[in-house]
């Protein structure tokens, strides 16, 4: 299995202190305002964020207009996610190069900075084609 970064503690402090940074808090006010005008997400619809950390990208969307999941594959991380979603978001650990879900099983996919941290994004990407029916959103900011 491909392994690429896997977050623990020690990197998740690192990747929370860019992320707190002015560099990094201006790169997530783009984020913020871009991807749900970029995605027009239609209520009922299914979106897929891989490797979603903390679940940040996935806070931007109302879980009482679409179905939100979240795969990672670091368990650290996903319990965190958890502690801050709660049960509005269907969390999952697993590999963006062996997506855990079935074919054409999300509307969209999100990649948003998480290609830069796997070894095999040729092989992440083909899987979110394979899951998703709409789009596959690749958003890279570091």
């Amino acid at each position: 299995m491909v392994m690429g970064l896997i977050f623990d503690g020690r990197s998740a402090r690192l990747y929370e202190t860019w992320y707190h940074s002015p560099q990094g808090r201006a790169m997530e006010t783009l984020v913020t305002e871009s991807i749900p005008a970029l995605l027009e997400p239609q209520p009922g619809e299914r979106i897929l964020d891989v490797g979603c950390g903390e679940g940040n990208h996935l806070s931007l969307f109302d879980p009482s207009l679409y179905s939100l999941y979240g795969v990672d594959a670091s368990p650290f991380i996903i319990r965190r996610a958890r502690e801050r979603l709660g049960n509005r978001v269907d969390l999952k650990v697993g590999w963006a190069e062996d997506l855990p879900f079935e074919d054409n099983e999300f509307d969209l996919v999100l990649f948003i900075n998480t290609l830069e941290f796997l070894d095999d994004p040729l092989a992440a990407l083909k899987q979110a084609g394979r899951v998703a029916k709409r789009s596959v959103f690749i958003g890279v900011t570091n």
